[in-house]
């Protein structure tokens, strides 16, 4: 009987093992553990999180989901806007589901996203000023002509440059 349960743990460790090793071979991002979730029927307010190198949340989303995006900016400040992809004609006037300031040469890894599909407007400048929420001298206003899906467990990176022959282009305002 001893021994069945020796077996029994030495099956289950060198299957764990050959997971995570399958995992690690990839060579994708590591696997973030998703926060705990509150106990239904209470709802929890928004809390932004304290420390966030390299972007600033201007709008932050106010549902949250499972699904991770990240921004790359090029030489500029970029502020990057999602919005609900129903709301597209009134993309920069209706209420955005998330806006990210990204400072050059930085990128945004946004985790616990909202499944959807939604319209992105990237704007890029320099001298941001907090109040006025705008840039002092702004460069370039770009949106997205298809709708980006965010579904599924995969991660999307977005660049607010041009990329030859990218699959998600922006067309500039």
């Amino acid at each position: 009987m001893r021994l069945y349960i020796l077996f029994l743990l030495l099956a289950t460790v060198i299957t764990v093992a050959a997971v995570l090793l399958r995992r690690l071979s990839r060579g994708g991002p590591p696997v973030k553990v998703p926060a705990a979730r509150p106990p239904a029927g209470r709802p929890v307010p928004y809390q932004p999180r304290l420390v966030e190198p390299g972007y600033e949340t201007i709008v932050p989303p106010p549902v949250r989901g499972r699904q991770h995006l990240c921004i790359e900016a090029g030489t500029e400040d970029t502020v990057c806007t999602l919005s609900s992809y129903g709301d597209r004609m009134a993309l920069g006037r209706a209420d955005p589901y998330l806006v990210v300031r990204i400072p050059a040469s930085a990128r945004a890894d946004l985790y616990d996203l909202r499944a959807g599909t939604y319209d992105i407007l990237i704007e890029t400048g320099y001298d941001w000023d907090r109040e006025a929420r705008a840039f002092r001298v702004p460069r370039t206003r770009r949106r997205s002509m298809q709708p980006l899906r965010l579904f599924g467990p995969h991660t999307l990176v977005i660049t607010a440059y041009p990329v030859a022959n990218g699959d998600f282009q922006l067309t500039d305002l």
